[in-house]
């Protein structure tokens, strides 16, 4: 969490809620803030309500994301606020429970928040973004699954992330350049989001006139994947998919490479980072998409800024590229909205969002229109492991989507 020294507490509900004030984000503004000091934002607050897992094993994901939104809030705040107002963040910790998450996005709501931002999936931000669509509130945030958007929740869902379809796709596409004949997908069916990713593959290598040597499935309760191992083994695989995201991905990439599966292996985004390598340190030819790269070697200079701003407010360096990515481009993406509306009002905002042709937020160029809601022609970077260690092997986007858009 960013080293904010002004923090309000509240307790609603049993639920911790927590009130970043405008104040308190000042303190955390770019160094690369305009010359000329902006007039200190004035009024009644903006407030954007996170309803996220900050325990649970969604943590490593939705801390980082409120990490990128305390961000963007700390530059609209320090460059004037937004319509000269100022702009605050209220939280509430869903537990990633399943039980919670309906509960937690109500109490952000009932503290004032006038824009939502759930936990970064479908299965756990989905149900939040429904309360939210059903009080007449934009949704903002990540998910793979195609469904977080438009059609899947409703007409003011916006989803910031590319979609596991993409991902899926643009891993198949990949795959083909690479020279893979006949890859073994294994699909971790603990979210839709890591399910998608390994069925769009499917789809789209099929689309290329390609065969796979086999595929099989397995979960977060599975401690051993030997008899998937056996399959993978006996089956002439050229390459490995494996479609499936910490802490349990890291675990079946262990017992890959120690049954001697040497083959190339590609991942789902959810693994970037290297906050698992530790697991398997000396990890190589190891291939993920990834919305940006957190190592200095971004070919967009502004986002290797922003991360080595993150590791300066922070004290750490980023865990992922995408997560902190989204939370700041969740308030970037309403700001800007808001600023063209010139107001607050929902339909206003929504309308200007719909509008978007190539924005050109941080985390990317992004295009919704009035029926879509996810950016699903933003380029991806892929990241090739190399003795552990991540680099940028090129930047590509999807020649086509299984099955179409995903809109």
């Amino acid at each position: 969490m960013l080293k904010i020294p002004h923090v309000r507490r509240l307790a609603v509900a049993g639920i911790a809620l927590t009130t970043i004030t405008a104040a308190a984000t000042t303190a955390a503004a770019s160094t690369d803030a305009p010359e000329e000091e902006a007039a200190a934002p004035e009024g009644e607050p903006i407030i954007f309500g996170h309803s996220a897992g900050y325990t649970g094993f969604m943590s490593v994901f939705d801390l980082a994301v409120l990490q990128g939104m305390e961000m963007a809030v700390a530059d609209i705040n320090a460059s004037g606020g937004l319509l000269g107002r100022p702009v605050e963040i209220v939280t509430s910790n869903n537990e990633t429970d399943f039980a919670k998450i309906q509960t937690s996005a109500l109490e952000v709501l009932e503290a004032g928040a006038n824009f939502l931002v759930p936990s970064c999936d479908f299965d756990v931000g989905g149900p939040a973004a429904r309360v939210a669509n059903e009080n007449n509130i934009i949704a903002i945030g990540c998910a793979g699954g195609p469904l977080f958007g438009f059609e899947g929740i409703g007409p003011l869902t916006y989803n910031t992330y590319h979609s596991s379809p993409v991902e899926g796709s643009i891993i198949a596409e990949l795959a083909a350049d690479h020279g893979i004949e006949a890859p073994y997908v294994l699909i971790d069916q603990t979210l839709e989001y890591t399910q998608s990713v390994g069925e769009t593959f499917i789809a789209r290598w099929e689309e290329l006139g390609f065969e796979l040597a086999g595929q099989d499935v397995f979960s977060s309760d599975d401690e051993s994947i030997a008899a998937q191992i056996a399959g993978i083994q006996s089956s002439g695989a050229d390459a490995i998919i494996l479609a499936s995201l910490p802490p349990q991905g890291p675990t079946a990439l262990v017992q890959l490479r120690t049954a001697g599966l040497d083959v190339p292996i590609y991942g789902a985004q959810a693994f970037d980072g290297v906050y698992w390598v530790e697991a398997i340190p000396d990890v190589s030819d190891f291939f993920i998409p990834a919305t940006a790269s957190i190592y200095g070697d971004d070919p967009v200079e502004e986002r290797n800024e922003f991360f080595r701003r993150l590791e300066e407010l922070t004290g750490e360096p980023a865990t992922n590229s995408n997560y902190p990515l989204s939370g700041y481009a969740s308030v970037e993406a309403i700001a800007l909205a808001v600023e063209r509306a010139g107001t607050i009002e929902t339909e206003a905002v929504a309308a200007e969002l719909d509008q978007f042709t190539d924005e050109e937020l941080l985390i990317g160029p992004t295009t919704y229109t009035a029926e879509c809601h996810i950016p699903s022609g933003r380029p991806l970077l892929i990241l090739e492991y190399v003795d552990g260690q991540p680099q940028v092997a090129e930047e590509r986007s999807v020649e086509a989507v299984a099955g179409g858009d995903p809109c």
